[in-house]
């Protein structure tokens, strides 16, 4: 073994340590999600009964991601120091901690800490947990596991704006319930951190370097990242600015997506379990692209839009498990949690460069620049598709 390869002296995982381990970790996601969903519109809100400018708001949301982004790139180093488990726990711990100071602060600058610490947090939850499922999920049944991963975030998300319907947004408390499904998130680590599987972590390899090395994971992370993010923070206000669309879309739209990113991740999953992912995403993605680039010539009517939301955003999200379900297909238990942290790296900066790209897009053209900017990534995951696997598929 070279000096760079680092091993971990633990337990390797039981049969015991698989079954407990997979429902705490998808459990956890869902009490993330649930954090996220909650978090995302209570500080929009608060900001906006502060009197903050659109500028400032957006600033304060975005800032997480950078955290989340530097997070993951430390993510195997800081592991290997530190261990899984408490990386895990402390991040969470951080990431509650910051939900409730953000509340008692009117600073900007104090904001935009708050939030860059946040993003530290919770992108160590992320790049381990994810790793941490890959190596205790059974090969045959992985992009299975990786998929109630994902559904359970997804489902989390959808309902996280709950909190402030039952509690509001202008005084203390949702901050404080936010803070507490964080905690609630952490505390399945408690049980399992007996059972943490055996990782062998390389620390000299960078996580960008490797998740490049695989250009076809790496492009349906970018497609991922960059359209499901687009399609929800603009399609609602191209509803507002198009002519004869159905106003009804507006509050519609984001359920209907978040329904499919829900509904389409564990048939995916279990197609990619008994076929190839590689030449499954191909298809995948051709469909995708489809519903969601022609979704804004059909604003016109509440039932085809949705369906076309429905669809289009479930199969695009299926892009990330197919991706993630790839990755756990060729790297080296070595490799695994600095390809991973890449993995995280590319779908965040898909996250922050999409939504622009596409804003940038439709105000050079309302009818066709979403369309345009979707079709566009399309064509080029299909295309390092086709270069890479092809000829062979």
């Amino acid at each position: 073994m070279s000096r760079s390869l680092q091993k971990f002296s633990i337990k390797s995982p039981s049969q015991f340590a698989t079954t407990a381990g997979l429902p705490s970790i998808i459990f956890s996601s869902f009490a993330l999600g649930a954090a996220f969903g909650g978090y995302i519109p209570l500080l929009s809100l608060w900001l906006e009964v502060l009197g903050r400018s659109f500028n400032d708001i957006g600033i304060t949301n975005g800032v997480i991601g950078l955290g989340i982004i530097i997070s993951a790139y430390f993510v195997p180093r800081l592991a290997h120091k530190i261990g899984v488990t408490k990386l895990i726990i402390l991040g969470l711990m951080m990431a509650s901690v910051m939900a409730l100071l953000f509340r008692l602060t009117e600073q900007m600058y104090l904001w935009i800490i708050i939030r860059f610490l946040s993003g530290l947090g919770l992108g160590v939850h992320w790049v381990l947990s994810e790793a941490w499922l890959i190596k205790i999920a059974k090969p045959q049944f992985r992009a299975r596991a990786i998929a109630l991963y994902a559904t359970a975030m997804s489902l989390g998300f959808a309902v996280g704006p709950a909190i402030i319907w039952v509690f509001g947004y202008r005084s203390i408390e949702p901050f404080a319930v936010i803070a507490m499904v964080l905690i609630i998130g952490a505390l399945p680590f408690f049980w399992i951190r007996k059972y943490e599987p055996d990782l062998t972590l390389n620390v000299s390899k960078s996580p960008i370097r490797l998740i490049a090395k695989f250009p076809t994971i790496m492009a349906a992370c970018i497609v991922a990242g960059g359209i499901d993010l687009a399609m929800l923070s603009l399609l609602p206000a191209m509803v507002v600015r198009t002519p004869g669309a159905d106003t009804g879309l507006i509050m519609t739209l984001v359920p209907a997506m978040a329904l499919g990113t829900i509904f389409f991740q564990y048939p995916i999953a279990k197609l990619a379990d008994r076929h190839n992912p590689a030449a499954l995403s191909a298809f995948i993605a051709a469909i995708g692209i489809m519903f969601a680039s022609t979704l804004p010539f059909f604003m016109g009517s509440l039932i085809v839009a949705n369906l076309m939301a429905f669809v289009g955003a479930g199969l695009i999200y299926g892009l990330y498990t197919l991706g993630l379900t790839m990755l756990s297909q060729r790297v080296s238990a070595g490799d695994l949690v600095a390809a991973n942290a890449g993995f995280v790296i590319v779908f965040e900066i898909s996250n922050l460069v999409g939504p622009t790209a596409a804003g940038w897009m439709v105000d050079v053209n309302l009818t066709y620049g979403f369309s345009v900017f979707v079709v566009l990534l399309g064509v080029l995951y299909l295309a390092i598709f086709w270069l890479r696997h092809g000829r062979t598929q």
